[in-house]
């Protein structure tokens, strides 16, 4: 447990004197550690014993070679042969014409009263239904292409993933490299996937006789957009290839490049560079007239005859339909297949689908598809690039593998390491593994120029935008493990959108930057009423703004987030409402509380959100002291006055006034039970406190997401009950099952913040938080259970 002298040293928040001497930027604060004794941590060991294998098939989540803005996500081939996974880069979106006649400058909102004065709010009205809906759809982020192999067995048929024995699949943590072996008839294939780090390229190495037997091909295909879904495991159209374009140019020495045109507000046009090896020759789609030679529907020695039906529903040269009992005309069981040989233009094919998937056969179905035969013993090689400005030169396949090569082994040796070998408690191998998994994960994922989507580069939710409120679970992690160069990659964001967020402010009546919440590329706040109402995202430049001064405290760091955090409190300070009949300054209503369980026009005070606004307006106030200015009078007296945080029967709730609290909205996170845990406790009283983290601990229903998991966690470590902590971190079962990739389960869907959440979580355990206990990990039990060694991170706020 911890005493109240820790308590309120670190709920007073600790922070750098103003009179701190100020050091060049380069020359950074050195982070607490080693942690541990003995020789350094042997960080290829550490990484490479986490490795992800599979011997058969995931059909619901890809592995990923990426770069950080750029992934490209694999089936148990190394391609995207037999599941469409996506291709995405954070460059990628495309917009729909807007409804016609209205543009986003007409919508106008609901105008909700706040405090006795009508303020409009970027919330869905009757009478602008589809302006509203284009707002929140569009732009949308679009997967580029999918590659893949076409495998043909050796009785002629095109294979099905059941055709693969033996399948072995590897991804090489320490290189970024993914290699892929299976056997088709006995016939080996290897493949051997990786991305550039620099540029958005991913190269592909097949090694197999089937190339040079010709029954080995490789096939790129480009989709249209489909736009209704906010959620798509699969991102892309198939269904509609006259309504997009590719173009190839052909270029000397084994190199073409594809054009994709998109129609939509603004005709979105992309570049795939394509280099191959000595040997293939590339083909474009071939096109043709379609003829069904045969048909036939059934199992073993039961078929039935359906040739007649299936040449009745071309079209256009073109067959797209679900094989069920519509298509073949008799009844359908899951074990039963489709089987049709048809002839395009001069080529013969034979295909076998199963019940309840797609036939897509004919011209159109080939209309974007380009094809790789050929090779050279036994080999094919091939690289993709993608731009969004033209063709660019495309390396080599062997540079890309050995610009990965030299990539990864120092990301790996940079930044932080935990080592948890040394461990006699049986959990420590698995806890090890999220780490390692994590940190993987959020390179590919969440280390380009612009905050990633919640699900990362894996698939697409709220059509592939950003949630600011989530960007520090994203990212503040970097800032604790020391990778700083990644961080500031997309830390710029904030500075990005000030001129937006001062009208947004202005319009509603504040002075400062109002945050967004929910963004894509062109930096507009998407409509919605959680969108507009949730507040919780205003403070995180703070948090920032504190962790870079920690590691860079210096007078260019000062004056880097100078402008945005004086905005930033200014809004905080103007945002809070003098409520005269109890003589302080409240949060709301309207607003959203953290967990969205509220009714927005009458929720106030959330427990949360009122000790956020405190830490915030008090680092702002020292940020001004570091400066060499007087404390804001303004500021202050907001900071002095806000409201106490809501307590009912003896503990911390959701917010002020909230019926039946433990019995109906105990969902959802927990912001209660955070506030002096991955918050420092600004405002927080310590018996009210621990009383409610314990009930927290016992009642809250934490199926739901992820990220609470190492939320609670750092709640646990801080009121010294490291047991708990590592309860929940490794909590069995709901939304913190972890998949052999690492990815976590929220709703149905890879979710990246609980990957970053858990990086910072065990960074706080291991490197400490300011007040912590003078030991070595305190985050972790002392009971000799746990021995961890840890490298190069940095203590949290």
């Amino acid at each position: 447990m911890f005493d109240r002298r820790q308590f309120l040293s670190a709920a007073g928040g600790a922070t750098m004197a103003a009179g701190a001497p100020l050091l060049p930027r380069q020359a950074q604060a050195a982070p607490r550690g080693p942690g541990g004794t003995g020789a350094p941590i042997d960080r290829h060991a550490l990484v490479s014993r986490h490795n992800v294998v599979r011997t058969s098939a995931s059909q619901e989540w890809p592995l990923q070679v990426g770069n950080g803005s750029f992934a490209f996500n694999a089936d148990i081939t190394g391609l995207q042969t037999f599941t469409p996974f996506n291709t995405l880069a954070n460059w990628a979106w495309y917009s729909a014409p807007l409804p016609p006649g209205q543009k986003p400058s007409d919508f106008q909102g609901e105008v909700w009263d706040t405090h006795g004065r009508p303020v409009r709010y970027w919330i869905p009205n009757d009478t602008q239904t589809a302006l509203s809906d284009w707002m929140r759809m569009y732009p949308q982020l679009i997967s580029l292409a999918r590659p893949g192999l076409r495998l043909v067995t050796r009785d002629g048929w095109d294979a099905v993933i059941g055709d693969l024995t033996d399948c072995h699949q590897e991804l090489d943590l320490w290189t970024g490299t993914l290699d892929s072996r299976f056997q088709v008839d006995g016939e080996p294939v290897r493949v051997r996937t990786c991305c550039h780090p620099d540029v958005d390229a991913v190269a592909v190495t097949v090694e197999s006789p089937l190339v040079d037997a010709g029954r080995l091909s490789v096939f790129v295909d480009f989709p249209f957009v489909d736009t209704i879904d906010k959620r798509a495991v699969y991102v892309g159209d198939w269904d509609h290839p006259d309504a997009h374009e590719t173009g190839l140019v052909r270029r000397a020495g084994r190199r073409a490049d594809i054009t994709h045109t998109l129609s939509g507000l603004h005709d979105m046009t992309y570049h795939t560079g394509l280099r191959w090896s000595a040997g293939a020759e590339l083909n474009a789609p071939a096109g043709g007239s379609l003829t069904i030679t045969s048909a036939r529907y059934g199992a073993g020695g039961d078929w039935v005859d359906v040739a007649d039906r299936l040449r009745a529903k071309v079209a256009d040269d073109s067959l797209f339909a679900t094989v069920d009992a519509d298509l073949v005309g008799t009844g359908t069981s899951a074990g039963e297949i489709l089987e049709v040989v048809y002839r395009l233009g001069g080529d013969v094919r034979r295909e076998r689908v199963a019940t309840g998937a797609e036939l897509r056969i004919g011209r159109l179905a080939d209309k974007h598809r380009y094809t790789l035969t050929g090779g050279d013993h036994g080999r094919l090689e091939f690289v993709l690039l993608f731009s969004p400005d033209g063709a660019r030169s495309v390396p080599q396949p062997d540079a890309v593998f050995a610009a990965g090569a030299r990539h990864w082994p120092r990301h790996w040796k940079s930044g932080g390491a935990v080592d948890l070998s040394g461990s006699t408690d049986p959990r420590w191998f698995e806890l090890e593994r999220r780490i390692v998994l994590s940190q993987y994960l959020e390179a590919v994922n969440d280390a380009g120029s612009f905050p990633t989507q919640e699900s990362g580069l894996v698939l697409r939710t709220w059509w592939g935008k950003a949630q600011m409120e989530m960007y520090w679970w994203h990212a503040a992690h970097w800032a604790l493990w020391n990778r700083w160069d990644l961080l500031d990659r997309s830390v710029g964001i904030y500075r990005r959108l000030l001129p937006s967020s001062r009208r947004r402010a202005a319009a509603q009546g504040y002075k400062g930057a109002k945050w967004p919440k929910m963004i894509g590329p062109d930096l507009r706040q998407s409509p919605g009423e959680t969108n507009v109402l949730l507040i919780w995202q205003q403070p995180h430049p703070m948090f920032f703004a504190e962790l870079d001064y920690r590691a860079h405290p210096t007078r260019e760091t000062l004056e880097k987030w100078r402008e945005v955090l004086f905005a930033t409190a200014d809004f905080l300070a103007s945002y809070a409402f003098w409520d005269e009949p109890t003589k302080r300054y409240v949060l709301g209503p309207p607003l959203q509380v953290m967990s969205e369980n509220a009714d927005a026009k009458t929720a106030m005070n959330p427990t949360f959100e009122l000790s956020y606004w405190r830490m915030g307006l008090r680092i702002a106030q020292t940020w001004r002291e570091r400066l060499g200015l007087s404390r804001d009078p303004g500021w202050d007296k907001v900071l002095h006055g806000l409201a106490e945080l809501p307590v009912q029967d003896g503990v911390y709730v959701l917010y002020e006034g909230v019926p039946d609290m433990w019995t109906k909205y105990n969902f959802d996170h927990p912001g209660p039970a955070v506030v002096y845990g991955w918050l420092p406790g600004d405002g927080v009283d310590k018996d009210t406190f621990l009383r409610t983290a314990h009930k927290v601990f016992a009642e809250w229903q934490v199926d739901r997401w992820s990220w609470d998991f190492p939320m609670i966690a750092m709640t646990a470590a801080r009121i010294g009950e490291p047991e708990q902590a590592l309860h929940w971190l490794l909590y069995p079962g709901g939304a913190n099952n972890i998949d052999d990739a690492g990815y976590g389960d929220t709703h149905g869907y890879p979710y990246l913040p609980d990957n970053g959440g858990l990086l910072y979580a065990i960074a706080f355990m291991c490197a400490g938080w300011d007040g912590a206990p003078d030991r070595h990990a305190p985050g972790f039990p002392d009971d000799g259970t746990w021995t961890v060694r840890w490298e190069n991170l940095s203590p949290a706020l």
